[in-house]
C-alpha cells in the first residue's frame, strides 16, 4: 500500500496541466484513474454520495437506468470525451447547475466546489500523500480482509482440501471453507473481520447464528452420523464495538478463534476430518 501511495504521489507530481480550468481538469481525470478518488478527497465527497450526485444528472436528463458503479464512471471519463468534460464541470461549477439545485441539497452541492489553487495542491507532496491515503483507506481495509481470508486459506491447506460455496447441511447458504467439501463438509470455517462497525454485522451474526441451529439439529436427527462442526474465525476492532452481535457470533459455533488462536484451527481440522481426506493420510499427521 505503501508502495501504491508512491506511485500514485509520482504520478500526480507529473501532471501537466492545461491552461483552461475546464480543460485542465478534463485532463487530469482522464490522466490516471484513480485522480477521480483525488478530487473526492479534496472536497470530502464520498464516493458513494458521488455516485447519487451522478445518477442525479443523468435523471435530470430523463436517464432512468440503474445507477453506475464506479468502474463504470471512470470507464466513461476514459472513453467519452464529452462525459468528461460534465464530471469536470460537476465539480467546478456543480453548485450553480440549475438542474442539479432542483434535485440535489445546497449542503451537498457546497462540496462540489474545489479549491480553485487545486493543480498547486497537487503538487505539495506532504499534503497531497495524505489526501491519497484517506482516498485508499477503504481499499486498504478491505486488503486486510482479504488476507485474514488468505491466512485462514493457507492454514486450511495444510491439512485438507476445501471448497467455497452454498452448503445444503446449513440452509444453502454459502460457507467460506467447507472441509474437505461442499457435499461433505466435516468443518465449515465462516470468516469475519471488521475494522469499523456496520448493520451488516447484526445481519452477518443472525446468518450465522441460523446456519448453526441447522448443524445442531442434523446432529440431534442423525446423532449416528460423525459430528460435523462449525467454526467461526472473527476480528477487528468493529466486533469489539458491537459486543452484542459478537457476543451471537461467539454462541453461535463449536469453536471461535481470532487470528492469535488460529493454530487451533489445524487441530479442529485433525480431531473432526476423516483421515481419508488428510493430505498425506491419516499417519501423516499421526491421527488414528
Amino acid at each position: 500500500m505503501r508502495q501504491r501511495v508512491q506511485s500514485i504521489v509520482r504520478n500526480l507530481l507529473g501532471f501537466q496541466p492545461n491552461d483552461d480550468p475546464v480543460q485542465r481538469l478534463t485532463q487530469f481525470l482522464r490522466q490516471d484513474k484513480d485522480f477521480l478518488g483525488i478530487l473526492l478527497a479534496l472536497t470530502n465527497l464520498s464516493q458513494e454520495k458521488f455516485l447519487r450526485i451522478i445518477t442525479a444528472q443523468r435523471f435530470a436528463t430523463k436517464d432512468y437506468k440503474p445507477e453506475w458503479g464506479i468502474d463504470k464512471v471512470q470507464r466513461k471519463i476514459k472513453e467519452n470525451d464529452q462525459f468528461a468534460r460534465q464530471v469536470a464541470e460537476l465539480f467546478l461549477q456543480g453548485r450553480n447547475n440549475e438542474q442539479l439545485i432542483q434535485q440535489i441539497a445546497d449542503f451537498y452541492l457546497d462540496q462540489l466546489s474545489l479549491p480553485e489553487e487545486w493543480a498547486e495542491l497537487i503538487r505539495d507532496e506532504t499534503l497531497i500523500s495524505g489526501v491519497v491515503r484517506r482516498k485508499l483507506a477503504g481499499e486498504y481495509a478491505n486488503k486486510k480482509g482479504e488476507e485474514v481470508e488468505k491466512l485462514v486459506s493457507r492454514t486450511i491447506e495444510q491439512f485438507a482440501p476445501y471448497q467455497r460455496g452454498q452448503v445444503t447441511l446449513v440452509g444453502g447458504k454459502e460457507v467460506d471453507h467447507a472441509v474437505p467439501s461442499l457435499d461433505d463438509p466435516f468443518v465449515m470455517v465462516m470468516v469475519s473481520y471488521m475494522e469499523t462497525t456496520s448493520s451488516g454485522q447484526t445481519a452477518r451474526a443472525n446468518e450465522q447464528r441460523e446456519m448453526y441451529q441447522k448443524v445442531l439439529e442434523e446432529r440431534m436427527r442423525y446423532p449416528q452420523n460423525p459430528k460435523r462442526v462449525f467454526v467461526n474465525v472473527v476480528d477487528g476492532g468493529g466486533w469489539l464495538a458491537r459486543r452484542s452481535d459478537l457476543r451471537k457470533i461467539y454462541g453461535s459455533c463449536d469453536y471461535c478463534l481470532n487470528l492469535r488462536t488460529l493454530d487451533i484451527l489445524g487441530q479442529i481440522i485433525l480431531h473432526h476430518v476423516p483421515g481419508r481426506y488428510l493430505k498425506g493420510g491419516a499417519d501423516a499427521h499421526n491421527v488414528n
